[in-house]
């Protein structure tokens, strides 16, 4: 791996931290839903993707894909980054019949 290859590797490795992290600043938001970190972490991900690229939607936590966080950033750099609803929902269901059968 060249230089360039491998500083591309590491901005796609920090995006979908930065991802994890906007996932945790959502959580964690007074109200629940949105915060002054979560718009600096956004414009952190609109930097490097402009850069790289998207993250492929399914290294994002399924909280920000559902209410279309993934798909707004992306729409408003002009990117298409369409995302697997179906497979989520499947995930989702999967994760719910694990938990039920605790």
């Amino acid at each position: 791996m060249n230089e360039l290859e491998t500083l591309r590797a590491a901005v796609r490795n920090e995006l979908e931290l930065l991802w994890g992290d906007l996932e945790r600043a959502r959580e964690r938001a007074l109200n629940g839903e949105w915060s002054m970190q979560c718009d600096f972490l956004v414009e952190r991900i609109k930097d490097l993707t402009r850069l790289v690229g998207p993250t492929p939607w399914d290294c994002v936590g399924p909280l920000l894909l559902e209410d279309g966080t993934y798909q707004r950033v992306h729409a408003e750099l002009g990117i298409e980054a369409p995302v697997d609803m179906v497979a989520i929902a499947r995930h989702r269901a999967g994760d719910a019949e694990r938990y039920r059968r605790r």
